[in-house]
Order: structure tokens, then C-alpha cells, then sequence
């Protein structure tokens, strides 16, 4: 039941994550644009237009999976039981995926400025360095050992974005500051 939940929240997880990418990624040449240009206001203005769609855009859906989300498992599942335990699950698991938003936001703005190595750490940081541990550590502390496994996912979610928006905002100014190294 667990994994044919884990399934329907995958899919669901994806119409959050695919999106932001694409918002991102069609942000960051205009982001690299300025920043080449020397333009920091430029940057800062597109850099919060990103900001405010990524952000807007994965608190919307997080409303809707908390809401709603038995809409979003009868869409994968007639199964009325797997359904039940899918509602019960996405609440769980989709508890933070507002913070998405925001983590992915500040990690492609890494990229975009340049800071390539910064952006692969803080997009390590949610899935490998946070989440793989999480998901071990939680069912054993725990009483319902598949409650520990799905709610790793919010708390990896909030802490990842914590994370990278304190390293954002303590190298922002100094970076746009720095420029373009040729």
C-alpha cells in the first residue's frame, strides 16, 4: 500500500518540482545576462521575479495536495484503499513542499551567478545529505516506522531551503559585488 501511495505522491511531487526547473532555467541566462553586464539591480529584479513565481507557484500546489488531495489519488487509483492511504500519505509527505519553492530558487540562482560548485552542494543537500539520512533515522525514532519514512521528505524540504537561502544571502552582495571573473 506504502509504495503504491509512494507512486501516486511521486507524480504528484513532479507537477511541483518540473515546473520550478523550467522556471529556473529560463531565469538564469537572464540573470547570467546582467550579472555579465555588471547590472546587480537587473539581477536582484530578476532574481525576485523567479523567486516570487517559484515560490507562488509550489504554495499553490501545496494548498491544493493538502486540500484536495484525494483528488490528486483518484486520478492514479480507483483502488479506494490505496486512495485512503494516499491521502493520508501526501499530507505527510507534501507538508513542505512549499519550501520547494524557495530551495530551488535560491540553488539555480547559485548557478546563474556563476557559482556552480555552491549550487551542486545545495542541490545535493536535499535529496542525498538530508532526505537518504532522514528516511533511516526517522523509523527508528518513530513509532510508525512508514510515518518516519514520508515525513523525512518535508523536513529535508524546509531544512534544504533554510540552508540555501542563508548561503544566498550571506554571498550575495558579495558575489555581485566580485562580477563576472574572465
Amino acid at each position: 500500500m506504502a509504495v503504491g501511495a509512494m507512486t501516486i505522491i511521486s507524480s504528484c511531487s513532479q507537477l511541483v518540482t518540473l515546473p520550478l526547473q523550467g522556471i529556473c532555467q529560463g531565469g538564469q541566462p537572464i540573470m547570467s545576462y546582467n550579472f555579465g553586464a555588471g547590472k546587480k539591480d537587473r539581477v536582484k529584479q530578476s532574481f525576485a521575479c523567479q523567486f516570487l513565481a517559484c515560490t507562488g507557484y509550489a504554495t499553490l500546489l501545496w494548498v491544493l495536495f493538502l486540500m484536495i488531495p484525494r483528488v490528486f489519488g483518484n486520478i492514479f487509483s480507483s483502488d479506494s484503499s490505496l486512495v485512503d492511504f494516499t491521502v493520508w500519505a501526501m499530507r505527510s509527505y507534501m507538508a513542505g513542499i512549499f519550501s520547494t519553492g524557495v530551495q530551488i530558487s535560491y540553488q539555480q540562482t547559485f548557478m546563474a551567478l556563476g557559482q556552480a560548485k555552491i549550487s551542486l552542494i545545495m542541490a545535493c543537500l536535499r535529496k542525498l545529505v538530508l532526505l537518504i539520512p532522514l528516511i533511516f533515522v526517522f523509523p527508528m525514532i518513530l513509532s510508525n516506522k512508514v510515518f518516519g519514512v514520508f515525513v523525512a521528505e518535508p523536513v529535508s524540504n524546509i531544512l534544504a531551503a533554510s540552508v540555501t537561502a542563508f548561503m544566498l544571502f550571506s554571498r550575495l552582495n558579495r558575489i555581485l559585488d566580485q562580477g563576472v571573473k574572465v
